[in-house]
Order: structure tokens, then C-alpha cells, then sequence
């Protein structure tokens, strides 16, 4: 796929469940203890989480599509959505 044509953008697809199979299919433990993971299942969830967290970023800031009738002549990002996945109180 040539990434250049087709960039990374919002699709509404809900990837949740992909996510979460490659976590469990990689024996990662996300609520274990730092003792309890050896160097490698660390090194590996920090990977997943990075590219999970840059998906999920450039999902937010190309979120609509363009739309004439809408008045968008690019892709423009979702503030809300980036807040609800990365701001917690």
C-alpha cells in the first residue's frame, strides 16, 4: 500500500478489539507488576503502546474527511476525540 496516496486517517472503524488481540497474542501484561515482567514483555508493551499512541494521534488530526458541503478542503483534526483518549482528570 502506498502510504503517500493513502495516508493515515480516520476510517470509523472501531479497532478495539485488533488492539487488544495483539496485546493478549503477545503475552503482554499491561496491569502486572514491573517485577513481575521480564525486560523483553516491557520492551515489547512499550513498542505496542508507542505505535498504538501514534495511531491514535494521527487518527485525531485527520478525523473529517474533506467536504465541500461542510466547506473542508483537507482533512481536519478532532480536539475532542484526542481529549477523550489521552486527557484524564
Amino acid at each position: 500500500i502506498n502510504l503517500v496516496k493513502n495516508p493515515e486517517h480516520n476510517t470509523g472503524y472501531n479497532g478495539t478489539h485488533i488492539w487488544k488481540a495483539i496485546y493478549d497474542e503477545n503475552c503482554v501484561v499491561v496491569d502486572g507488576q514491573p517485577d513481575e515482567t521480564c525486560l523483553e514483555e516491557r520492551v515489547l508493551y512499550r513498542l505496542l503502546s508507542g505505535l498504538h499512541t501514534s495511531t491514535t494521534v494521527s487518527i485525531a488530526r485527520h478525523y473529517y474527511a474533506p467536504s465541500k458541503r461542510k466547506g473542508r478542503d483537507s482533512w481536519q483534526a478532532n480536539p475532542s476525540y484526542f481529549m477523550q483518549k489521552f486527557y484524564s482528570e
